[in-house]
């Protein structure tokens, strides 16, 4: 009976060694993806003015030298992806598929946290590095304005990557050994 305890009790301990940081995983990539990943502030003719990015929105606001007016406003979804502004239209695809990835590697996440498939706790880091490369890449394309920077939602996508990829790679080890310990028992019942 003690023996089978502890066999529960191992099982308890892997499964939550296997999950956690899974799930540490998808709430920084939630937070990185509630987050503005980049703030640039430029200057044009008559005024200057600044724009937060997150995939999904904007915050914009400018300001009008000549009336000393300030403009204020956010721009949501297609509003935003479609948007007039010409630093905007020059990375609208950029911002589409950054949010579909974003959508993908939470969903993928919380699926790999369910089920302990390969390919499901494999899919968020794959997906998250592309997210990356993604606001790395808006980045250079933005970048040339009279101050830009990375801002907490492109910072949280690497410790993000680092816990699905601890989450992949507790999956492998822990599938391994119970490879190896299946193997030992069928050789034992041989025996």
């Amino acid at each position: 009976m003690i023996n089978l305890r502890n066999i529960a009790a191992k099982s308890i301990v892997v499964k939550v060694l296997r999950k956690t940081p899974a799930i540490l995983g998808c709430l920084m990539f939630l937070f990185s993806f509630t987050s503005p990943f980049y703030y640039l502030v430029f200057i044009r003719t008559g005024g200057a003015g600044s724009t937060q990015f997150w995939s999904y929105r904007d915050d914009y606001q400018a300001w009008s030298g000549a009336y000393m007016s300030f403009h204020r406003h956010q721009d949501w979804f297609s509003d935003y992806w479609f948007s007039d502004l010409s630093f905007v239209q020059s990375v609208s695809w950029i911002l589409i598929s950054m949010f579909s990835l974003q959508a993908l590697t939470l969903v993928f996440g919380v699926a790999s946290v369910i089920s302990n498939r390969r390919v499901l706790s494999f899919a968020p880091v794959l997906l998250s590095l592309a997210v990356m490369t993604l606001m790395m890449y808006t980045g250079q394309i933005l970048a040339g304005s009279w101050q830009e920077e990375y801002k907490l939602g492109y910072y949280l996508v690497y410790p993000s990557i680092a816990m699905f990829a601890s989450a992949f790679a507790l999956n492998e080890v822990i599938k391994k050994r119970q490879t190896i310990r299946l193997a030992k028992d069928l050789e034992l019942s041989k025996d």
